[in-house]
């Protein structure tokens, strides 16, 4: 089978002639509202179009698969997944500009979320997408990964040396059959950043909403300055049983500097689910390493813990912590269409960015993607 990860897989491939070439046209829209219980905090209720992609996937010479897709966001247009995959058996070289292999959440499409936002620990120690080369060797029950990656943006604005990324990943899957699955990965991330990043690296998290003002949606934010390098690991487990989902990830960012007073940062999630109505059935997407959209008429009722910390007393670095809980259902009214709402609460210790604080908010939106 060809290695084609995929946004949707309802719609067929356009064929040549001699079958030797295929492409399809993939794209989603993400229609988000956000509506703040109270107001003693300065993000705004509001509706946006919070993702829009429109691109094309390729399979051309029997082993050669290709990418190709812009997104709209955050009133800025970008490039998004722009890759070639050479695929040999178990074996897979893949080229071009995407994600690392580090975590899970910023891997799949946003529109395979189990909530509407990834949580906050992902967005805080997850890295943008990047030039990049990896090898991936998969089986049914294992896949290793590794690469090496640029560590600056397309336009390669900054001077000097650019500085690189190492990652690796391995997935194993003791347990896979059709109705459980038990999924446990490892990553380790290297960064030797550029000269400019290495004076100050930010980390920063706010809210998990596309609505909100991304300038100000800053709850959680640390300046490490005088860094050497960069270290960052991370352990997730995902088991589905039937109609029974639940997935857990910790991530620490470590970063040596100069002088001994080295910064870690930490973060935890849990999430659990349970379908009702349809099928009653999650399904695992091997390809990706993620649980797949249930199928129609499938209701999912999903709750999620996120703890995050960017304090640290010995690199006398406070960038503040925060604890989030988010209530989600989900319905899915085919293949192409689902409609989901979230309850947030968010709870933010005295370092935080806007100090102690308390934010609850709902969330709702209709997605479409193809």
């Amino acid at each position: 089978m060809l290695f084609l990860p995929l946004a949707g897989r309802s719609q067929a491939f356009v064929k040549s002639a001699d079958g030797n070439f295929e492409w399809r046209l993939i794209g989603r829209i993400l229609m988000d509202a956000a509506f703040f219980r109270g107001d003693s905090t300065r993000l705004g209720n509001g509706a946006v179009l919070g993702d829009v992609r429109l691109g094309t996937t390729v399979r051309f010479l029997q082993n050669w698969t290709g990418k190709i897709e812009a997104g709209y966001a955050y009133n800025k247009l970008a490039l998004k997944d722009t890759y070639i995959a050479y695929k040999q058996g178990r074996h897979t070289l893949k080229a071009g500009y995407y994600f690392e292999p580090f975590g899970t959440e910023l891997q799949v499409s946003t529109a395979a979320y189990r909530f509407m936002n990834m949580a906050t620990t992902s967005t805080v120690f997850g890295d943008g997408r990047k030039l990049g080369l990896t090898y991936q060797y998969s089986r049914e029950k294992l896949v290793v990964v590794g690469g090496i990656f640029g560590n600056t943006s397309l336009e390669n604005s900054k001077e000097g040396d650019a500085g690189y990324t190492l990652t690796g990943q391995v997935i194993g899957r003791p347990v896979y059959e059709e109705e459980k699955v038990i999924h446990i990965g490892l990553s380790a991330h290297f960064s030797n950043p550029d000269k400019e990043t290495k004076e100050k690296m930010v980390y920063k998290g706010g809210a998990p909403s596309y609505v909100f003002n991304k300038e100000k949606n800053v709850m959680l934010r640390a300046e490490v300055t005088q860094a050497i390098n960069e270290w960052r690991t991370g352990a997730d487990v995902i088991v589905l049983y039937k109609r029974f989902y639940f997935q857990s990830e910790c991530l620490v960012n470590h970063v040596n500097r100069y002088g001994g007073r080295n910064f870690t940062g930490k973060g935890v999630y849990t999430q659990i689910g349970c379908l009702f109505g349809g099928d009653n059935q999650y399904r695992y997407d091997r390809v990706n390493s993620w649980v797949d959209n249930p199928k129609p008429k499938n209701i999912e009722v999903v709750f999620r813990y996120n703890y995050t910390d960017l304090n640290d007393e010995k690199a006398e670095i406070y960038g503040g912590r925060a604890q989030d809980i988010t209530l989600g259902a989900n319905y899915f009214f085919n293949d192409y269409v689902a409609a989901k709402l979230n309850y947030t609460s968010i709870f933010t210790n005295k370092h935080a960015v806007n100090g102690k604080e308390n934010v609850n908010f709902v969330q709702a939106r209709l997605q479409l993607r193809f």
